[in-house]
């Protein structure tokens, strides 16, 4: 609706006083009558027309020149940053013979359309718009059937990539290789691989976030409201799973890929929190579990539903020493992810008014299945405290194993209407794996 008439209410006046009546009396009362001239007003001659305003066509070669390669580079630094084009950090400068070098990555056609309209604003995914943001990020030839598959699941329709892009809170994709190809790019998926020092996971993340940046036209405090910024905006959340060490089929392959394909998994990703591990202090691999537990419960709502948000899962990165451990003395993923789903319990004592109010109403309206229709409260006919359990069911839970010997387990929170995917690698040259 882009003749839409808005009426801008100032966030700080409306923030400030959105607990307080009296105060907020006041924040209406400076907005009313713009709001009714706004809906009464007659229609001027130009929004009468309708339609989409015509968009000026961006110039398609940029010049920049100084009197050494460095302050010309500097000059494409300046003017892109300033243009909202980066993400801070330098760039590569993204001239026609570096794109057409980072496309030889690639079978794909350069104007193939991969998703549109991106959120927020509604850019378009191209192949070669996506060599360019590729090229800016220092990535190499052979990292960009990755980063294209990784955009594939972030502008597929089942992805809600607008609350991503413009939360208040810090989400942001997390992504994980699986699949011969992360062996051939040398990507880390040991010790440190959430850190520095990979180009193959550096630059693949970075170039995702600079797509998201270009296509969507999102910038901070415009209209990408992360209120304290994006923990990993910078896109280190990008990294493979230690199929080698893991006693367990890796994660594509529980999802129905065959374990000689490649592909990457994208999902919106909010907290993150460090678990059992590390070289110290020694756990057994039933005081870890129950470490585990702990954090989905301090995580999690019971139910996993708050008020206004949908069903949460978490996503434990689980360090291959413990999933070792487990699966000798007989336990599978299945096994783990029961065992933390009965074990992540809240007494119902211990939820507020409001809490209880919620899973009461989110049982009656079928969010929530009926087990959840619990024994406290107005039901409660047995004097027991119940506990209640932090998520919906066992497959509330993933799990994907990565990190060194010895390691971290770490778990992420991720809210089920923020989306989540995964899609094949295909059209890679320079690789033997995703062809």
């Amino acid at each position: 609706m882009p003749q839409l008439r808005i009426i801008v209410v100032p966030a700080r006046s409306y923030y400030m006083a959105r607990s307080v009546e009296p105060e907020m009396k006041v924040v209406v009362a400076e907005a009313i009558d713009a709001i009714i001239n706004g809906l009464t007003k007659p229609l001027t001659p130009e929004e009468a027309k309708g339609g989409t305003p015509a968009v000026a066509k961006v110039e398609e070669t940029l010049k920049f020149s100084g009197a050494t390669y460095n302050e010309a580079a500097e000059a494409i630094n300046e003017r892109f940053l300033a243009r909202r084009w980066a993400d801070g950090l330098s760039i590569v400068p993204p001239t026609k013979e570096a794109v057409n070098w980072m496309l030889t990555g690639t079978s794909r056609s350069p104007d193939e359309v991969i998703g549109v309209p991106v959120a927020p604003k509604g850019g378009k995914a191209t192949i070669e718009k996506i060599a360019i943001n590729a090229v800016m990020a220092g990535a190499k030839p052979e990292y960009l059937p990755v980063i294209i598959a990784a955009m594939e699941v972030l502008t597929d329709k089942s992805y809600n990539l607008l609350h991503l892009q413009a939360s208040a809170s810090n989400i942001v994709p997390l992504i994980v290789v699986n699949g011969p190809i992360a062996t051939e790019l040398g990507m880390n998926s040991g010790i440190g691989y959430l850190g520095h020092g990979w180009r193959a996971n550096s630059t693949i993340g970075r170039a995702v976030r600079l797509c998201l940046i270009n296509f969507g036209h999102t910038w901070p405090a415009d209209n990408d409201m992360a209120l304290i910024g994006r923990s990993a905006s910078f896109g280190n959340w990008t990294f493979a799973e230690n199929e080698k060490e893991s006693p367990w089929k890796p994660y594509h392959v529980d999802l129905g890929f065959k374990p000689e394909e490649s592909t990457v998994t994208v999902s919106s990703e909010q907290q993150y929190k460090q678990g059992p591990g590390g070289p110290v202090t020694a756990q057994t691999p039933y005081e870890s579990l129950v470490g585990l537990a702990k954090i989905v419960e301090t995580t999690e709502f019971p139910g996993g539903y708050t008020a206004t948000r949908g069903h949460h899962d978490v996503l434990i990165g689980m360090d291959p020493n413990l999933a070792q451990r487990l699966a000798k003395v007989g336990f599978s993923k299945a096994d783990v992810k029961q065992w933390i789903y009965e074990q992540a319990r809240v007494p119902y004592s211990h939820l507020t008014e409001q809490e209880r109010k919620t899973l009461s109403e989110n049982v009656e309206k079928k969010i929530l299945p009926m087990k959840f229709w619990f024994e406290g409260g107005t039901r409660n006919t047995k004097g027991i405290d119940p506990l209640m359990p932090a998520l919906e069911g066992p497959d509330s839970i993933r799990i994907v194993v990565v990190g060194g010997i010895p390691g971290y387990t770490v778990l992420w929170k991720y809210d089920n209407n923020n989306g989540r995917g995964t899609k094949l690698i295909r059209g890679a040259t320079l690789t033997k794996a995703g062809r």
